[in-house]
């Protein structure tokens, strides 16, 4: 299997233990994968806030929405509420921290190496909103704990790649996708905090994808 070589790639890579015969899968943003969505919910301040629960979400409202192969992330609006404190607080602002996860699910990749490629189009998100590409093995014998897991930020204008290689041990449950972090947002507002757009990566880098990008834009 071919491997990618990019001037100016962002690299992140975090293993969990390592098999020295794992093979090297290669995997990019492909909306034709059956894709899932998830939300962690913690309370406010981000960082000291604790983690109050978590539930699959339907994956337009986490939101991410593929447009052809093109896939747009932004900030939680679909629990915001002004009439219920627990969502909102008395000044308008969300009161809680919404850890949004798109991904997708394959335990035929325990043993192997993953490595999840694609290219950022556009990250306009402000400060306090961010969005990471990001592999995780999870292990339900340990309840659901994250046992390994590879991140990278999704830059503007550059390729990504998340590299991971997963422990052989029967039952370990692997995913790759995107992590969109941040408040749940006004959705009369929601326009100012930005987004972000990501897909595969392209060969070579065409106008055909700016011309994607454009078109996605005027539909804001």
């Amino acid at each position: 299997m071919r491997s990618l070589s990019l001037a100016g790639l962002t690299l992140v890579s975090v293993c969990g233990a390592v098999s020295a015969t794992a093979d090297t899968v290669d995997v990019t943003v492909d909306p034709a994968k059956p894709w899932l969505g998830y939300m962690n919910v913690f309370d406010l301040p981000v960082g000291s806030g604790p983690y109050l629960w978590g539930s699959p979400w339907a994956p337009a409202d986490l939101p991410a929405v593929f447009t052809g192969n093109i896939l747009k992330l932004g900030p939680n609006t679909n629990v915001y509420n002004p009439n219920d404190p627990y969502w909102v607080n008395p000044d308008g602002s969300g009161a809680k921290w919404m850890n949004a996860n798109f991904y997708v699910e394959d335990t035929t990749l325990v043993g192997q190496t993953i490595s999840f490629s694609g290219y950022t189009l556009l990250n306009s998100l402000v400060a306090g909103y961010t969005s990471q590409a990001f592999i995780k093995v999870l292990d339900p014998a340990q309840g659901w704990a994250i046992v390994a897991q590879a991140y990278a930020p999704l830059i503007t204008g550059q390729p990504f790649n998340v590299t991971l290689t997963v422990d052989s041990t029967p039952g370990l449950v692997p995913q790759y996708g995107f992590m969109t972090d941040g408040a749940d947002a006004n959705p009369a507002t929601v326009g100012l905090l930005g987004f972000a757009l990501v897909g595969p990566i392209p060969e070579p880098a065409s106008v055909l994808l700016l011309g994607v990008l454009g078109g996605l834009l005027r539909r804001r």
